[in-house]
């Protein structure tokens, strides 16, 4: 028989760091690269990316940063806080150890890269575009849009997909790339319009008519995760209609795409969430439409060359891509200017 153990850090009783976190955390530092710390634990890139970002937010500071090169051609790295907590891990860890006479060894397996990967805001028109990209494999990660652009930055994603509204401007998208890269080192692809509303149980059993209506006793919402456009949306979208978050019942309760929201609604775990049409009609919800939006895709200029990213473009302008929204995809629908390239000066 075999001994093994669990070992984690607290403060105050309060959890911060287990084996999870800690075998994320020595995989950034051995490969410089989320996307290859995923692979080589056998995990997704999204578990990756969120239990790093939990414990950034438990402990009040960033664990990971960007950096140039990386072994697998990311460019992440440990903060001075992230390497300060996993030599405590490792050394409480080794402490058990002796002491058990039982020693853990954390094994990475080989992995590949995708040829192209698409990180950023959930969206149905993605994953179409992605099974139209042929002889490439290709990974869509949703972790939303200010994730998305992170990802972007940390040189893990080819292309990050984003629909954040700019409330200066009245801008959706070209604000946030102007503002983080200079230089026109980044350009935008315009994509798509997209409608987005409340998602209901069908046949809309509360008689939920606007977002006034959440706010009623017994109504129980489900909300998106901080950082996504979708949440900036609802966000907004309360405060012009100066209602508090305080009077949304399930405000704190946090999924992380818009098929979660369906699935928490028709699993009868919500009455409401704010989502995309398309979404809603996937999953059998009535839909009541909010607004449109712009959404866009955002890639390195020195990428714009790579095939994959080529051929993703290609996808997007093509004819047989509108066809396949007006199948597939209600209240998603192409701009005039669907894939043109707008580079930042």
């Amino acid at each position: 028989m075999k001994t093994g153990f669990t070992v984690w850090l607290e403060e105050d009783g309060r959890y911060i760091l287990g084996e999870r976190e800690a075998k994320i955390l020595e995989g950034i530092k051995k490969y410089g690269s989320f996307m290859a710390t995923s692979k080589s634990l056998g995990v997704t890139y999204a578990y990756a990316w969120n239990a790093v970002d939990d414990l950034s937010k438990r402990i009040g500071n960033p664990v990971v940063k960007a950096q140039r090169g990386g072994d697998a051609g990311g460019g992440t790295a440990l903060t001075e806080t992230g390497e300060r907590m996993l030599e405590e891990y490792l050394a409480l860890e080794d402490k058990v150890s002796r002491l058990l006479g039982s020693r853990k060894e954390l094994k990475f397996i080989k992995f590949r890269r995708p040829d192209l990967s698409i990180i950023g805001s959930s969206c149905v028109g993605v994953k179409i575009l992605a099974g139209m990209v042929k002889g490439y494999s290709v990974e869509v990660v949703e972790v939303g849009s200010t994730a998305g652009l992170a990802a972007l930055m940390l040189g893990e994603a080819d292309i990050s997909g984003v629909h954040l509204f700019d409330e200066e401007s009245g801008i959706y998208n070209v604000p946030f790339i102007r503002r983080s890269w200079a230089g026109g080192t980044v350009a935008l692809i315009r994509g798509y319009r997209r409608e987005q509303g409340l998602m209901l149980k069908s046949g809309n059993p509360k008689g939920i008519k606007g977002l006034e209506d959440i706010c009623v006793k017994g109504v129980r919402f489900v909300n998106r995760n901080m950082g996504s456009g979708t949440r900036e949306l609802f966000d907004r979208l309360i405060r012009e209609r100066s209602l508090s978050p305080e009077e949304i019942r399930g405000y704190d309760f946090e999924v992380r795409t818009h098929e979660e929201v369906a699935r928490a609604i028709e699993e009868g775990r919500a009455d409401v969430g704010l989502g995309l049409r398309a979404t809603a009609e996937i999953y059998g919800l009535d839909f009541v439409k909010l607004c449109e939006e712009d959404y866009d895709f955002a890639v390195e200029t020195k990428r714009l060359g790579k095939a994959p990213v080529k051929g993703f473009i290609e996808a997007l302008r093509s004819k047989e891509f509108q066809v396949e929204l007006e199948k597939r995809a209600p209240g998603i629908t192409p701009r005039h200017d669907t894939g043109e390239i707008l580079r930042m000066a």
